[in-house]
This record gives structure tokens, C-alpha cells and sequence, in this order.
């Protein structure tokens, strides 16, 4: 139960995309709400541009129900180009944030927040106010999605299509017509290993080493992990700081 707690309060965590033009962005951010424990709940677009200046921040924050981070509780907030948002609402989204942690689950509301400009380029010439910049500048690099993530994110998505068999078919018919030519009689457990191992690996890599947590984000159990870890002679990363 305390693991799948901590799980979901991972999945929470607020983000932060940068990079890819406006549509992407929102495709990639309608892709992380259906795949994130809030996925029940609206998924609700801050359109900022395309309301009034004065207006904002009564359709941001509203009242009786009727503002977006009303609209996203239980669900996901995406507000785009975060750098609209002016001294005075910043201040008071800055402290909505810095307010999340004690909220009822159906209270909750997962934020990402995305601009067109990179972490660095924000934060030095954004003009953000001084809480919501130190909220941005304290996010850890792995809430912080660039360019490169987010188009790993869209292969993903795509993967539950179909997409990520397009992309291997092409060698794997290569490797296949190998083996059958070479009378192979071990064609799965070669293939299958081949995609396992640097899976495995990279998600280890990931954990510092860590099985249990490695094992949840497989969607494996910890002695299946443990079983393929062996079976394919796979060096366990060390956590950072070990020696």
C-alpha cells in the first residue's frame, strides 16, 4: 500500500516541457494524463493566449467551480507558455503550488506547465516573478522535459499503436531471416533478449540500482526481475555516491 502511495505521488509530481511547437506539446501532455493515475479526472488546457489580459486570472483561478484549476482537480492542468501569466497571477500560482502537499486525492490536480523557451532561457529572461521562478528552478531534472524526451514520449504513445513493431520490423525480419536460414532453433529467446537486456539495464540505470523500485517500473515482480537479471548476466548499476 506505502508503495503504491509513493508510486502515485511520483505520478503526480508537477512538470515542466520545453521545445516542439504548441500542438505537440499539447498531444504530449494529453499522452502523459492518460497514461498517469489522474486519468479518471478532466484533462483541462489553460488557454492563456486566447483570452483577454484582463481576464486571466479570474478564468485561471475562478470562483464556484468555474476556473481551470477548479475545472482539473482530480485531472491534469496544462498551462502553456507560462511566461503569460502576469507578477500578480504568478505570485498566486506560485503559492497554489507551494500548497499541494496536504490535498484530499480528489482534490488533486496534476500541473504541467510548458513554454516554448528551455529551463535556462525562463529562468534568466522570463521576467518571472520570485516564487514561481524558484519553483521552476527547484524542479528536478527528471520533471524538466526537452525536445529529445518529449519526442520519446510521442515514440511511446505510438508504441501502444503499433508504432514501436513498425520501427523494429524492418531489422527484426533481417535477424529472422538469418536465424531460419542458419537453422536456428532459438529464434524467441534470441530476440526477446536482444529487446530485454538493454531494457532492463536502462531502467536499473535509471533506479541507481534499485530492484524493488526497477521491478515496479517493468511491471514485474521483484523475484521475476531478480530471475532475468541473472539469466542474462546483467551488471547492476551502482546508486550515485556508492563506492
Amino acid at each position: 500500500m506505502a508503495e503504491r502511495t509513493a508510486r502515485e505521488a511520483r505520478a503526480m509530481r508537477p512538470l515542466f516541457l520545453h521545445g516542439a511547437s504548441a500542438r505537440e506539446r499539447l498531444d504530449i501532455a494529453q499522452q502523459i494524463h492518460v497514461h498517469s493515475p489522474c486519468a479518471h479526472g478532466a484533462f483541462v488546457v489553460a488557454g492563456l493566449t486566447g483570452v483577454p489580459r484582463a481576464l486571466r486570472e479570474e478564468r485561471l483561478f475562478g470562483t464556484a467551480g468555474n476556473g481551470w484549476l477548479e475545472q482539473a482537480q482530480g485531472g491534469t492542468l496544462l498551462i502553456d507558455e507560462l511566461d503569460c501569466l502576469s507578477p500578480q497571477m504568478q505570485h498566486r500560482f506560485a503559492l497554489f503550488l507551494a500548497g499541494r502537499t496536504h490535498v484530499r486525492r480528489e482534490e488533486r490536480v496534476r500541473i504541467i506547465v510548458a513554454s516554448c523557451h528551455d529551463h535556462a532561457t525562463l529562468l534568466r529572461h522570463g521576467g518571472l516573478e520570485d516564487g514561481l521562478r524558484h519553483w521552476l528552478a527547484s524542479l528536478p531534472v527528471e520533471q524538466c522535459l526537452g525536445p529529445e524526451r518529449l519526442q520519446a514520449v510521442g515514440s511511446l504513445a505510438a508504441a501502444s499503436k503499433g508504432g514501436l513493431a513498425a520501427m523494429f520490423e524492418p531489422v527484426m525480419r533481417s535477424y529472422v531471416r538469418a536465424g531460419l536460414e542458419a537453422g536456428s532453433c532459438n529464434l524467441h529467446n534470441s530476440v526477446v533478449g536482444a529487446v530485454e537486456k538493454p531494457l532492463i539495464m536502462m531502467v536499473l540505470q535509471h533506479t541507481g540500482g534499485n530492484q524493488l523500485k526497477a521491478a515496479a517500473l517493468l511491471g514485474l515482480n521483484r523475484n521475476t526481475l531478480r530471475k532475468r537479471i541473472q539469466e542474462l548476466q546483467i551488471t547492476i548499476p551502482r546508486p550515485p555516491g556508492a563506492r
